[in-house]
């Protein structure tokens, strides 16, 4: 960008994130005086460890020292096995991918890492460590220090733009890769800002880059925004996440400050989420697969295909009847998708049919 474009989409980023702000403040005091007796800053103090995070069944845990940070990661399957590596999203960790370690240990090696700043890997506090150029790289060092050279990526959300970049600069290092609900375009802030209704889509994009503000909505009432993130404000989901779930998720973010590194993803990189074209491989070969849930609510449909244009050996699939965490709501499906697509790993480039329900 040029001097006054960077200007123009800096005061439109923050004018954005101040609008929505102010109506997430005027909602935050309306709850206040409708249930005064509630503590809207209390979180409930969790020592104890949920049993589902221990469960052997989704693996065992581990962990990789890598770039000066400490990756917490949980493997199953035999390590003689093509790697299969899992990245998760916002606000999210490994357990996200428990449904799927389980599903492919069987034929791959599956192992699901907490990104650094979330769950037990390290956090670091500067600003300037979650760049996606260090994100990238953590990619890149934690298959060479699970001893292999090459993995099938599977990625969601803020981890699948990692994987877009790791796709674009590193495809050397690919068998194939899988993404979900986080779509490619050369340029980010031009889907995000494409129209009114994006812009409205995209609101928590923008709020995310104020300070303070984004970590104290996230731990209001005992972080319920958690639960109205992954079962959603009306019951629609395919595959509801449980109690025991949602407690899971509770106890990762509980600590206090535990939303900041998280939430520093999205201050550090801004809407630059794509690589520079220096650093781009033209050829990509390994096959890739793309999915979005019907109901995902974030990008408007037309950007979600565009994918296969700019992509060669892409597949686009919408999963009908599930939300933004489709792994997670439409386990079955999503698992069955993948297999077919790792069956094949020969995707045609053609115009993409919705997957039947």
């Amino acid at each position: 960008m040029g001097i006054i474009q960077t200007i123009a989409a800096t005061t439109f980023v923050y004018s954005a994130a101040c609008v929505a702000a102010a109506l997430i403040f005027a909602r935050l005091c309306l709850s206040i005086l409708l249930h005064p007796t509630r503590l809207f800053w209390k979180v409930k103090r969790r020592d104890t460890v949920p049993a589902c995070l221990t469960d052997p069944a989704y693996g065992i845990h581990g962990y990789l020292p890598i770039e000066g940070v400490k990756i917490h990661y949980v493997e199953k399957g035999d390590r003689s096995k093509p790697l299969m590596l899992f990245i998760h999203g916002f606000p999210e960790f490994w357990y996200s991918w428990r449904h799927q370690l389980k599903e492919f240990s069987k034929d791959y090696w599956t192992v699901a890492v907490d990104m650094r700043g979330y769950g037990d890997s390290d956090k670091p506090a500067a600003l300037e460590d979650y760049k996606m150029a260090h994100l990238v790289n953590d990619i890149k060092e934690i298959i060479e220090a699970l001893g292999h050279e090459t993995c099938t990526l599977v990625a969601h959300d803020f981890g699948g733009a990692i994987a877009w970049n790791f796709v674009m600069t590193h495809p050397e290092m690919l068998d194939s890769y899988i993404i979900l609900d986080a779509p490619y375009s050369p340029s980010n802030f031009r889907i995000l800002t494409s129209n009114l209704f994006q812009v409205l889509m995209s609101w928590d994009l923008f709020y995310f880059q104020l300070p303070y503000l984004p970590e104290l909505t996230f731990r209001a009432y005992d972080m319920v925004r958690l639960k109205h993130l992954f079962r959603g404000s009306t019951p629609t989901s395919l595959s509801p996440i449980t109690d025991e779930d949602l407690e899971a998720y509770k106890y990762a973010f509980a600590k206090s400050g535990a939303f900041t590194p998280p939430i520093n993803y999205f201050r550090a990189n801004g809407f630059s989420l794509s690589p520079p074209k220096s650093k781009l491989k033209k050829d990509i070969e390994a096959p890739g697969l793309y999915m979005f849930g019907e109901h995902d609510g974030h990008l408007v449909f037309d950007h979600l295909w565009a994918a296969q244009s700019y992509i060669k050996n892409l597949k686009v699939q919408m999963v009908k009847g599930a939300n933004h965490y489709v792994q997670q709501d439409d386990p079955e499906k999503v698992n069955g998708l993948i297999r077919d697509f790792l069956k094949t790993k020969k995707p045609k480039v053609e115009k993409p049919v919705a997957a039947s329900s």
